[in-house]
């Protein structure tokens, strides 16, 4: 069950890899089907997004402070729907990969009559700064990602007993190899890659331009996501490649000499399993769930990380003409992850 790209990218990628150890299962939009309330915070995060990330922040900083998954009216109206999910899929398992529905499914649960599904909660953040909801001695076991991670959620109850660092789930084609994509074929040059994401935030536009300016020896692609207005206004520069939101993210990574983006969780771990060289922009702000993700790529010494756009285009030249000696954990985790869920749903 899922809420987010990062979350539902996961979702999809462990579900893919469950359906090819010929286990039935499938991805619910957990908070569309039964939380409107959530669902309407979650689109506002979303449309934030595409806008000011300083508003998009400061909203998800003061969802940490009031987390809306304990407001107990929600969770009691959201709840029927819950139930009336759970008869229609009947599950033996149930796995959560987003920190908002925990609660309102595990306190659902409690008037469940039947046999009880196994539930596991999958974490998608790297360190510190994310919401304590991901932690509830109610399920059955948490997987973690980092070591960093595990460090930080103790302080909110996290059992040592119940949970493990097992990596994240992350598409299983990054184990294997794939073909390149018509868009990129016959470059005569070193891709640099500006992903905006899948709402498609305006900074990446100005990264854009200030890497034109600097004329650097290799050919600019923009990712838009699925914001046309930016598609539109990217499409107007000369010399740069511009693409939405394709399927699957994983060929442009593999063709990327460098690659510019957001301290998102799902997309550092993706680039770090194909060992990428890669950029953060944590300029004008960054998510307080995000905070961990950029100490986790100081700390394991995988990326770099830009506190301004000035400082992009000079850290890409240098990149692109001596790649950094980084160093890759293992942070593919989807059999692991898989493999616990199979050997203890019944």
């Amino acid at each position: 069950m899922n809420g987010g790209n990062g979350t539902l990218s996961a979702s999809f990628a462990l579900a893919k890899y469950l359906k090819n150890r010929r286990i039935d299962c499938s991805v619910t939009d957990f908070m569309k089907e039964t939380n409107p309330l959530g669902n309407i915070l979650a689109e506002t995060y979303n449309s934030l997004l595409r806008q000011d990330l300083r508003l998009a922040s400061l909203y998800m900083e003061i969802a940490h402070l009031f987390p809306f998954d304990k407001f107990e009216p929600a969770n009691s109206l959201s709840r029927k729907r819950i139930l009336s999910l759970l008869e229609k899929e009947d599950p033996d398992g149930i796995v959560l990969i987003c920190p908002w529905i925990i609660r309102p499914l595990l306190k659902a649960l409690r008037y469940w009559k039947r046999r009880k599904p196994r539930v596991y909660t999958v974490i998608v953040d790297l360190g510190r700064g994310m919401t304590s909801s991901w932690v509830n001695s109610e399920s059955d076991f948490t997987s973690v990602p980092t070591e960093q991670a595990k460090r930080y959620l103790k302080q909110f109850g996290l059992s040592d007993n119940a949970s493990a660092v097992l990596g994240m789930p992350l598409a299983p084609e990054i184990q294997t190899s794939s073909s390149t994509p018509d868009f990129l074929m016959d470059l005569e040059s070193p891709l640099c890659t500006v992903l905006a994401g899948r709402e498609g935030g305006r900074n990446s536009l100005k990264i854009v331009d200030l890497l034109l300016k600097k004329r650097l020896n290799a050919t600019v692609l923009i990712q838009c996501g699925l914001n046309e207005p930016l598609r539109h206004a990217a499409s107007r520069r000369k010399g740069v490649k511009v693409i939405g939101f394709p399927e699957s993210l994983i060929p442009l990574f593999r063709e990327s000499s460098v690659l510019i983006t957001k301290p998102g969780a799902l997309t550092i771990s993706e680039l770090v399993a194909l060992k990428k060289t890669f950029i953060l922009d944590t300029w004008p702000a960054i998510m307080p769930q995000e905070r961990g993700n950029v100490e986790f790529v100081q700390e394991e010494n995988c990326g770099l990380v830009a506190r301004s756009l000035a400082e992009i285009p000079p850290m890409t030249e240098r990149v692109l003409s001596k790649p950094p000696n980084f160093t890759y954990p293992s942070i593919y985790g989807t059999e692991r992850i898989g493999e616990l869920i199979i050997k203890n749903t019944k």
